[in-house]
């Protein structure tokens, strides 16, 4: 039986910043894509995300790597402001609440997640949250799942977890946690997925 329902933010919660914010900094401001998403998905992006580097030394490090007519202020506003609350996985969330324990589990920056709270008011929708800079840790580490299941107290299939990435979705496979993997804005099939592994949507 179903007890816990875990969502990731970044393309389930929320859209995909990274992706909005490199179309949107291309097109409207001639950044170089390529270079702007390999320092958003640097190894010092990871230690951000792990609370292991501050957001001033990411940025001062990142202003260093880019072409002089580039702004990292402007950028890090773009990737924040990229993540857009989807409504209907909204409205799915909050009618689960109801059922089942909800549970964030997110490899995200603790400045991101508080400028989407202040924006979108949305932890409220969550009775636990698991994110990579409290522990120190980030997905696809196994680690990081097994903090996220201990933090649930429910067994690992008991939970469902939500998540756009198949690779970073795997390692909670292979704990035995059931996994569905939601394409953004198809959450019709969402639900039916949910409703395949027990969960009453």
């Amino acid at each position: 039986m179903i007890r816990t329902v875990v969502v990731d933010l970044g393309g389930v919660l929320f859209s995909e910043g990274k992706s909005v914010a490199l179309e949107k900094l291309s097109t409207m401001h001639g950044y170089d894509r390529a270079l702007v998403g390999a320092i958003l998905s640097s190894p010092k992006s990871i230690l951000l995300r792990k609370g292991l580097l501050s957001d001033a030394d990411f940025w001062r490090w990142a202003q260093q790597q880019l072409p002089a007519s580039y702004d990292s202020r402007l950028i890090q506003d773009e990737w924040y402001n990229g993540y857009i609350l989807d409504q209907e996985i909204y409205a799915l969330v909050s009618k689960l609440r109801n059922k089942y324990s909800i549970v964030a589990f997110s490899g995200n920056i603790k400045s991101r997640v508080a400028f989407l709270q202040e924006k979108y008011h949305f932890r409220h929708l969550f009775d636990i949250e698991v994110y990579s800079f409290d522990f120190h840790m980030t997905k696809p580490e196994p680690a990081f799942v097994e903090a996220m299941i201990a933090k649930s107290g429910a067994l690992p299939e008991e939970i469902v977890y939500i998540d756009d990435n198949d690779t970073y979705a795997q390692p909670a496979r292979d704990l035995g946690v059931n996994v569905v993997i939601h394409q953004q804005g198809d959450t019709a099939r969402l639900r039916v997925a949910l409703v395949q592994r027990g969960v009453d949507c």
